[in-house]
Parts: structure tokens; sequence; C-alpha cells
């Protein structure tokens, strides 16, 4: 089989056990002792991938949050002017 093949079998390898079973990749990448091996280097690009994908979607989500609802920590530490008033009666 040639290295590229093996890289890229090895990329979706890391992609998919990083998605579903994040901490078993953790483990996988960590036990790798031989970075130069073909496997490794795909198996560890694949985990960083999705990691990195991850990282950008949650950031959009947020952003999407911010444009629809605003600054979500307007309330925190703000006097309002709607707020309950003390009356005695």
């Amino acid at each position: 089989m040639a290295t590229s093949q093996i890289i890229q079998k090895a990329f979706n390898a890391g992609y998919l056990v990083e998605k579903h079973l994040p901490q078993l990749s953790k483990l996988l990448v960590k036990g790798f002792q031989d970075s130069k091996n073909p496997y490794a280097q795909g198996f560890i690009a694949g985990s960083n991938e999705f990691s990195k994908e991850k990282t950008v979607s949650k950031s959009r989500f947020l952003e999407r949050l911010q444009e629809k609802y605003g600054d979500t920590k307007r309330g925190i530490g703000k006097k309002r002017d709607d707020r309950e008033m003390d009356i005695d009666i």
C-alpha cells in the first residue's frame, strides 16, 4: 500500500475516533511512539482536524447567538430601570 493511502486511511480513522471517542483518540495520539510513522502522522492530523472544525463550529454558533440576542453579559452588573420598586403600603 502506498504511503499516501496509509496516511489518508489513518487521517480518516483519527478524524472519526476523535469525533466519536475523543478520550480514546487522545490516548492513542499520546501512545504513538514514532511520530514519523505515516500512520501516526495521518491519525494525528485527522484528530487535530476534527478538533479545529469543532472549535470553529462552536465559535460560529456563539457568533450567531450574539447576533440574534445581543451581548449575553448586558444584564450582569448593570442597573436596569424596569426592576421592581420598593413600595410601602
